[in-house]
């Protein structure tokens, strides 16, 4: 269980810190968040990453997870379950009718990581906190 929990903090660590220079990268590919007023634009943003976070990692991820618990398991591999390798599949897919397809191809990954934060604290909100921190960063990038 120690070596769970270190895991578990190791995960939290590097989900913070690696935003940063990720949203760096992504912001010098072009991939930016214009300004308008910072006040609203960082609102919105926190409001868009609640509710996306409440459909997907909120509803869709325990009711696959449920459904594939019911067809044999969820488990893929040690840290990555069915479930929520599906739920970042249909994340990412939603991300097509605002961003060119290498950006929502590329929201895949970022997704496992919200879904891995809500498998390990049970609940949405963690996923919604890690995904407004991730695009906090990246409009601080822009």
């Amino acid at each position: 269980m120690a070596r769970a929990d270190a895991w578990n903090r190791a995960f939290w660590l590097a989900s913070a810190c690696l935003a940063l220079p990720i949203a760096f990268v992504v912001a010098a590919a072009g991939f930016t968040i214009g300004h308008t007023d910072p006040a609203r634009d960082l609102g919105l943003l926190a409001l868009w990453s609640v509710a996306e976070e409440i459909v997907f990692r909120g509803a869709l991820q325990p009711a696959l997870a449920r459904v594939f618990e019911q067809r044999g398991g969820d488990r893929l591999a040690p840290r990555l379950t069915r479930s929520n390798a599906a739920t970042s599949a249909v994340f990412a897919a939603a991300h097509l009718w605002r961003h060119p397809w290498p950006l929502a191809l590329a929201v895949f990954p970022v997704s496992l990581v919200y879904g891995r934060a809500r498998e390990i604290s049970g609940r949405w909100w963690p996923a919604a906190l890690l995904h407004f921190w991730f695009n906090a960063c990246l409009y601080a990038a822009s």
